[in-house]
């Protein structure tokens, strides 16, 4: 399983624009996905106190792998599979994405130890998320998404400036600022890699399906004291952007408040 997705990376081709990323159909075999997703908790049996809402809307719900949840989830060998695999990975991907690294990194972050970690989501019903840059520690991060419905909205697009008059990019961008680059529909068994640079901005269209869509969150971290695994610290962000040459900035705190709220 491992080689034969190791040998998609590697012959997927890196899209340049509007940022450094790959998308890939039926990334694991599909006897192992439905297996997979058969285990899989619902959005309605995945209740805990640990489950983290980004949003007051509720209709997301997130387990980091801090929780006792998420441990339990990761005893399984379906779900364990999927974290090794990806961990095991990290030189593969690091090496196909080389050059971009090289080019947008400060020199004195191109050898860190990166640490690897995911998460587990299951969206519903009323799920949206406006254009934005996920948290600066990441290297990269990836989308695997084991089930969903393609035919129902919730679209990921990956939106492009359209005319950039700074050196400072804005985390939380004016939807005037931006334009739909790429758009793509979410099948089961797809993967979405992205080099987080600082302009990878990406959005998601409303879900309206009454199927649960299920996701893995997975990066490759700078290392940093407060990790973005731990919920605590996921819930407050992280934005310095000492890794990246380009500048961002929080440029409107309403437009942060309007992305944790929607």
């Amino acid at each position: 399983m491992l080689l034969k997705l190791k040998n998609k990376i590697l012959k997927n081709k890196i899209y340049q624009q509007p940022f450094p990323y790959m998308f890939i159909k039926n990334v694991f075999d599909k006897n192992f996905v439905d297996d997979l997703n058969t285990f899989l908790p619902s959005f309605d049996h995945l209740n805990s106190k640990e489950v983290m809402y980004q949003s007051k809307s509720k209709s997301k719900k997130t387990i980091l792998p801090n929780s006792s949840v998420y441990k339990k989830l990761d005893r399984n060998k379906l779900f364990n599979s999927v974290n090794s695999s990806f961990k095991k990975l990290k030189p593969t991907i690091l090496k196909k994405f080389e050059k971009f690294i090289k080019l947008h990194v400060n020199k004195e972050h191109l050898n860190t130890n990166l640490k690897y970690h995911s998460s587990f989501s299951i969206m519903r019903k009323g799920y949206k998320k406006s254009s934005h840059l996920d948290r600066r520690d990441h290297l990269i991060h990836m989308i695997f998404y084991p089930d969903s419905d393609s035919s129902k909205g919730g679209e990921i697009c990956l939106n492009k400036i359209k005319k950039q008059n700074t050196n400072i990019y804005d985390i939380f961008p004016k939807r005037n600022d931006l334009k739909t680059y790429k758009k793509y529909k979410v099948f089961n068994n797809s993967l979405l890699i992205i080099l987080n640079v600082p302009w990878a901005y990406h959005s998601v269209k409303y879900y309206y399906g009454k199927k649960d869509r299920k996701y893995f969150y997975m990066v490759y971290d700078f290392p940093i004291k407060k990790s973005g695994s731990k919920t605590e610290n996921r819930k407050k962000g992280f934005n310095k952007n000492n890794f990246w040459k380009q500048k961002v900035a929080i440029k409107s705190g309403k437009r942060k408040k309007i992305f944790l709220t929607e």
